[in-house]
């Protein structure tokens, strides 16, 4: 499945190490990667610099394994029947029935599991996001736009491993209401 990540930096794989420090972990402990040129562009600008230019941006072209029913949990749908399975089995505990109203709650509540925090953070969404790739669920996933549902993706890879780099771009951009829009690119070598 091809996908798209934007970056302020210049690099030749992705490392998890530096998870959260872009835009956060608020949809789970991953590399981030979106279905939309347009998002990715937007992100290649770190939110921190609120509306002034980076020195640099970087449109990745990357591809991951495609998504199917087993592998991937959707934030907002209940998860998957078989990976709540999985997970409890590996758990060795019941999920409680609020936390399979949403694969959200659910994600959060591995971690928290996990870790025996009572709040969710990065350790508890790393927690989550390793016990979910050594099951096989390998993504996080939500809509572009959460009133479009059905409409272009972003994915949170858990781990770095399933992301392969096909093309990277040195892009030039301008604001335009209050987004980064791609103005020029070109092709360089990480």
């Amino acid at each position: 499945m091809r996908m798209y990540h934007g970056s302020p930096e210049l690099f030749g794989r992705f490392d998890l190490g530096r998870a959260g420090g872009g835009t956060g972990i608020k949809f789970g402990f991953g590399v981030y990667l979106t279905e939309s040129e347009r998002s990715a562009v937007h992100y290649s600008n770190p939110r921190a610099l609120k509306g002034v230019k980076a020195p640099a941006h970087y449109l990745y072209t990357v591809e991951i394994p495609d998504l199917t029913a087993e592998n991937h949990l959707m934030s907002n749908p209940p998860p998957n029947a078989a990976i709540v399975v999985k997970v409890e089995s590996a758990l060795g505990v019941k999920a409680p029935a609020k936390v399979l109203a949403h694969g959200k709650l659910f994600r959060k509540w591995i971690g928290m599991t996990l870790t025996g925090s009572k709040t969710n953070g990065l350790a508890e969404e790393k927690s989550a996001a390793e016990l979910l790739n050594g099951l096989g669920v390998l993504f996080n996933v939500w809509p572009t736009a959460q009133n479009k549902p059905d409409g272009e993706k972003n994915v949170a890879v858990f781990c770095e491993k399933n992301v392969k780099i096909l093309k990277v771009e040195k892009i030039d951009v301008e604001q335009q209401a209050g987004k980064w829009i791609l103005t020029s690119r070109e092709e360089v070598s990480a």
